[in-house]
């Protein structure tokens, strides 16, 4: 270890006055060239978010002294995978304060990212000022390998795992996958896809409820974990809440970000236009007539939209990632249940939004919907919204109870929560060895290894290729790659050749010529594979593939018929999916997918 780092050495006690003293530095120095950082964001997002953020990230820093209890001892190396929104903010949440309380902490610039984040850090000095940061230039599989190493001990050949702890922002089912690559004994965070629907009563304040809405869903272009997937709008108010939603969507400028008068302008990822204009496409009946779902592709700008679908039709448990209003009426509290007893939206329960009065909403708090508790008073707001000020902040936790939503892995156990980073850590790795070392144990974990070996750890299953949207744009699993690497090669650099054979990408669209020509008893086994999706809440996964190759037998048959039953099932299911006769192993595949993702693939 060089001089230079000696101080960040792991299992070493941590002096909070010190990292306090950072962290003020840190928010002296974005203070001093905010306007610059502003210059540099505006390529990324609107003035409006940058200005947001940087505010949001000044409070984090300057309020560290709200978490001073966590910061006991400096933990081994941490890994970050940061989301495609709020880069300053995202950072200094993900990056930086965990770079207080650990010996390193590594991460990737998101690839949407790449075009102005070295400048943003450059600016900031941010290396300088946490020489504990590495920013790595690796490609995504290789970063991977290296931050899911193992360090052994030469001497007595015990095995630990490189990375501590793991911070990630992005779609659940991403999140998965990357918890089977690391070792059990690294503690993962997951920050995935909330709903967090708005409901809007009959006596509700009109001018707030509208305000909510629109600050929230054109809020860096819908792209914010925060943004609804949902807005129900009991029958009553309806109507005049759409004139007045008209209305103050008329006065939304849209444009470059360089005009800091825009509140609307380029998406992060123009190839996110194709899934865009795929939910858009799927929901043209209810396109309101004043907004029909206009795209400027040259520009990567999506026109303010409104979906007017009435909740007895179907809830929306998509989520948008785009200036898309999904407007919901409902008639009475009764009918609420369809949107929250859904098993989709139990998945993915954050938070709840209420402006006015509704029995049935206040009663989900501490309710049990599916066997779990979806909402506490801290996961419910009432006739205040996500983005009003003092709600979300960096030193208190964030997130809510639905396992799609917010997540703790740790020794192979995964806890639904909302998260804070710092708490985590502390909680999860620096108490456990505080209590270790109280009893008189665990003082060898404070040496030093002497030699690294970078060793597979091979229970990685059908990971995201760098071709993926990995980044936290809760984006469509439409199309994406999957690596099944039972058939990658073991070992070293080898490791890293990952061949064309292993990757299987999804169809962009159901299809549809195959599917004509399947007979009635093939159609009525894929109905049933749908219906089994949607059990997986109820199911453990041994269970699901037992009730999966099952599926295509046939009573008093033989063995030897049923088997071939099952090859021409598999093959079906595999050119629905992927349109090739082969693929991932299903049970795992099916078992980790989103249901909505396979859902549209087999509609048939």
């Amino acid at each position: 270890m060089s001089d230079s780092l000696l101080e960040y050495a792991p299992y070493t006690v941590l002096d909070f006055e010190e990292a306090n003293r950072r962290a003020q530095q840190f928010a002296d120095h974005i203070e001093k060239h905010s306007d610059d950082l502003v210059h540099i964001l505006l390529k990324y997002e609107s003035h409006e978010v940058a200005q947001d953020e940087i505010s949001r990230t000044l409070d984090l820093l300057r309020s560290l002294e709200e978490n001073k209890e966590y910061f006991k001892v400096r933990i081994g190396e941490a890994a970050a995978f940061l989301p495609r929104n709020q880069p300053l903010y995202a950072f200094s949440c993900f990056v930086v304060v965990p770079s207080l309380m650990a010996s390193r902490v590594h991460f990737r610039i998101p690839h949407s990212m790449k075009l102005f984040f070295a400048d943003m850090l450059d600016l900031l000095e941010a290396t300088q000022q946490f020489p504990n940061i590495v920013v790595s230039p690796k490609q995504r599989i290789e970063f991977l390998t290296e931050r899911s190493a193992l360090l052994v001990d030469p001497k007595t050949q015990e095995v630990r795992p490189v990375t501590e702890a793991v911070i990630f922002t992005g779609l659940p089912l991403h999140a998965e996958q990357l918890r089977t690559v690391f070792d059990k004994r690294t503690m993962f965070i997951s920050n995935g896809a909330g709903h967090n629907p708005i409901v809007i009563s009959n006596d509700a304040d009109l001018e707030a409820a509208v305000e909510a809405v629109t600050t929230l869903q054109f809020y860096n272009q819908g792209q914010d974990c925060a943004a609804p997937n949902s807005v129900l709008i009991q029958s009553g108010i309806y109507r005049a809440f759409m004139v007045k939603l008209h209305e103050t969507i008329k006065n939304i400028k849209i444009g470059e970000y360089l005009d800091r008068s825009c509140r609307i302008g380029p998406i992060s990822d123009p190839k996110d236009l194709v899934r865009i204009q795929d939910f858009l496409c799927e929901n043209s009946t209810w396109l309101d007539m004043s907004t029909p779902g206009i795209i400027e592709t040259r520009n990567a700008i999506v026109m303010p939209t409104v979906i007017t679908k009435p909740l007895e039709k179907g809830g929306n448990f998509n989520e948008i990632f785009a200036p898309i209003i999904f407007a919901q009426k409902y008639e009475n509290d009764a009918e609420l249940s369809k949107y929250f007893e859904d098993k989709q939206y139990v998945l993915n329960a954050m938070y709840v939004t209420l402006y006015g009065s509704s029995e049935y909403i206040h009663g989900l708090i501490g309710r049990s919907i599916e066997g779990r508790i979806l909402h506490t008073k801290e996961t419910f707001l009432h006739n205040k919204h996500l983005h009003a000020e003092g709600m979300e902040r960096g030193t208190c936790q964030y997130g809510g109870y639905g396992y799609g939503a917010s997540s703790v892995s740790f020794d192979g156990k995964t806890v639904a929560m909302p998260t804070l980073p710092q708490r985590e850590i502390y909680e999860f790795i620096e108490k456990p060895l505080l209590k270790k070392l109280a009893n008189g144990k665990g003082a060898d974990q404070f040496a030093r290894f002497t030699e690294i070996q970078l060793k597979n750890v091979q229970k990685i299953l059908r990971l995201h290729s760098e071709k993926s949207n990995e980044e936290n744009s809760s984006a469509s699993v439409m199309g994406s790659s999957y690596l099944d690497t039972q058939t990658l090669p073991t070992g070293g650099a080898r490791y890293l050749e990952i061949a064309e054979g292993s990757l299987y990408r999804l169809l962009p669209s159901p299809n549809v010529d195959f599917a004509a020509n399947l007979d009635l008893n093939d159609r009525a086994i894929i109905q049933s594979l749908k219906d089994l999706l949607q059990k997986k809440p109820e199911l453990t996964q041994e269970d699901f593939a037992s009730l999966l190759y099952a599926l295509p037998k046939k009573e008093g048959a033989s063995a030897e018929v049923n088997q071939d039953h099952q090859r021409r099932f598999f093959k079906n299911v595999y050119q629905l999916l992927g349109g090739k006769e082969s693929g991932p192993k299903l049970t795992f595949f099916l078992w980790e997918a989103e249901t909505s993702t396979i859902y549209r693939l087999l509609d048939i």
